[in-house]
């Protein structure tokens, strides 16, 4: 019997028990019958009994990563038929302990959802930086909760969808309403059929390319890039990109898009090009099962190295 599984993570006091009553509480979210909520860690505020039960639900306690194994999943399939299965999971623990325990084969993830709390985000990055992150690569919803004005919220944005291109990222304020989506304007012009993309500014192209794909179709895209040749030589295709800093030192990325060409190219990988492309968005094996933009060579030849290699979201 095929079961939703869905994951609820955050650094302790981030939020997971309030979005998780939330979450409950939206319609057709829930499907009838019996949801099992394991919880991983307890924080300030607990599930209450009148909660529990006005949504059937079963409340588990898991105080080790070693917990969550084969047996586990077992005795709660057997023991409660679930319908679905919702885990407050702890958030100093690694995500990979979660995937390799052993779920049943029919038991699916059906979203990944993280909390973070805005007034504590940078102090986290800068001391905690790998256990804070992880979980938020394989996030499908990332809340920013107890938001001040001040908040510099396109420079997370833009960080964590160069971090996790698919997932959303929203606001909270700290009176509980949601700030609503910027929109940003590119320090360049989008709007002919020509987009040429200065050096600084690829960092900001790239993600707009993956956010708002519908500014570029059918456009010509020029910038300079460094070439990322295919494995194989025999395969038409490469990547030119650039490294960018997506959140501090540490995390640095060569980020691109695969660009297919049909004569041979007499470049090597590394070297800078300076390419003309054409624009397109689709499904592509390269990217998996996702969706992406698609990019045709239409020119190509030797680019001036940027005085800054390394760009950035700003």
């Amino acid at each position: 019997m095929e079961i939703p599984v869905y994951l609820f993570t955050g650094l302790l006091e981030s939020g997971k028990t309030t979005l998780i009553q939330e979450v409950a509480g939206e319609d057709d979210f829930l499907d009838p019958g019996v949801t099992l909520l394991i919880q991983c860690e307890e924080g300030e505020e607990a599930f209450s009994e009148d909660f529990l039960k006005q949504y059937r639900m079963i409340l588990l306690e898991v105080e080790d990563p070693e917990d969550l194994n084969e047996l586990f999943w077992k005795r709660c399939e057997k023991q409660y038929h679930p319908a679905q299965i919702m885990i407050e999971y702890n958030g100093m623990w690694e995500l990979n302990a979660f995937f390799d325990s052993g779920m049943p084969v029919d038991w699916f993830v059906g979203g990944i959802y993280s909390t973070v709390n805005a007034a504590t985000a940078e102090l986290y990055i800068s001391n905690m930086r790998k256990i804070f992150m992880e979980p938020l690569r394989e996030s499908s919803l990332i809340i920013f909760n107890r938001c001040g004005d001040d908040l510099d919220r396109l420079k997370f944005r833009r960080s964590l969808k160069a971090l996790n291109p698919q997932v959303q990222v929203a606001f909270e304020r700290e009176n509980g309403t949601m700030y609503a989506n910027e929109i940003e304007e590119m320090p360049f012009d989008y709007s002919g059929k020509t987009v040429e993309v200065e050096d600084m500014d690829y960092g900001l192209w790239y993600l707009d390319a993956m956010d708002h794909p519908e500014r570029y179709m059918g456009k010509e895209i020029i910038f300079t890039a460094r070439y990322c040749a295919s494995k194989r030589k025999t395969q038409k295709y490469f990547v030119p990109g650039r490294h960018v800093m997506t959140c501090c030192e540490d995390d640095i990325q060569f980020l691109g898009f695969v660009c297919f060409f049909e004569e041979n190219v007499p470049f090597e990988h590394g070297d800078w090009v300076k390419v003309t492309v054409g624009f397109d968005y689709g499904e592509c094996r390269i990217y998996g099962q996702d969706e992406g933009p698609i990019l045709r060579l239409i020119h190509i030849e030797e680019g001036k190295r940027p005085q800054q290699e390394l760009v950035t979201f700003t």
